[in-house]
């Protein structure tokens, strides 16, 4: 079963049911389904650290930033980093022949629409306070999201992009243009496939990184903003408020506070 099925199963008249949303904080080490097959469907977006799945056959490895399928009754082990944070919306839905052996990873680097999303329909305490009507039609909209953002990626152009995103993520010491020099492209190249592709610039996409991580490190931790501000590299508190505000609209307490209700 390859990306392409997965995505057209995405796209079809399906009765697709969301049966959990979790926001995951792993400090474990391993974690097995091969004992027992994994009961439902899974989309995890890794958002720090890397997994790799292990089953009878292969081995797949994911990383901070790349969105993974898991499918119902796969059996596998997930072996994690030192620390691994992510989102996973486990699903159930008329299975057809949508049966892959293993763990597939459908995008290296999800495009902000589709991050937002996603993160928006892992909030637990939104989830169980909004109606089912709108969690589904949430998810569907997700379905369609993550089917649109992977059309581009195998092109020579989209995976310039793909090489230099997986680069900001992992390194956030390298410049822009030891990024461009990695990729073979001009610096000016580089910046105008990344406005075309995604939107924004290389440097805003590094700064976006960062305010995914920070809004996740909000919801699932009670560490404060200057201690945020320090894990992310900021120059300061003051400055990481002062982004994080242009950005959405709220201050770090503000939106700390927003996520508590």
């Amino acid at each position: 079963m390859d990306k392409e099925s997965v995505l057209n199963w995405f796209g079809s008249d399906v009765d697709f049911r969301v049966t959990k949303v979790l926001k995951q904080h792993w400090y474990k080490r391993r974690y097995s389904y091969l004992n027992a097959p994994r009961p439902d469907f899974g989309l995890m977006l890794l958002v720090r650290g890397s997994v790799d799945f292990l089953t009878e056959h292969t081995t797949v490895s994911a990383r901070a930033g790349n969105l993974v399928f898991l499918s119902k009754h796969s059996r596998y082990e997930a072996v994690f980093s030192n620390e691994v944070e992510d989102y996973l919306i486990c699903f159930d839905a008329d299975e057809g022949s949508i049966l892959p052996s293993s763990p597939m990873i459908l995008s290296q680097s999800v495009d902000l629409a589709c991050f937002e999303k996603i993160r928006i329909l892992s909030d637990e305490n939104s989830y169980t306070t909004r109606t089912q009507l709108y969690n589904k039609g949430a998810f569907l909209l997700l379905l369609d999201s993550i089917v649109e953002s992977s059309r581009d990626e195998n092109d020579e152009h989209g995976n310039i992009v793909k090489l230099a995103c997986e680069l900001l993520q992992k390194n956030d010491q390298l410049s822009i243009e030891q990024i461009a020099k990695e990729c073979a492209v001009s610096t000016s190249l580089l910046r105008q496939l990344f406005v075309r592709r995604l939107g924004l610039s290389p440097i805003q996409y590094r700064t976006d990184i960062k305010l995914r991580r920070a809004m996740y490190l909000m919801e699932a931790t009670n560490m404060t903003v200057s201690e945020i501000a320090q894990t992310l590299s900021f120059f300061d508190a003051a400055y990481f408020c002062k982004v994080f505000r242009a950005h959405t609209g709220m201050t770090p307490t503000q939106y700390a506070k927003s996520k508590r209700i």
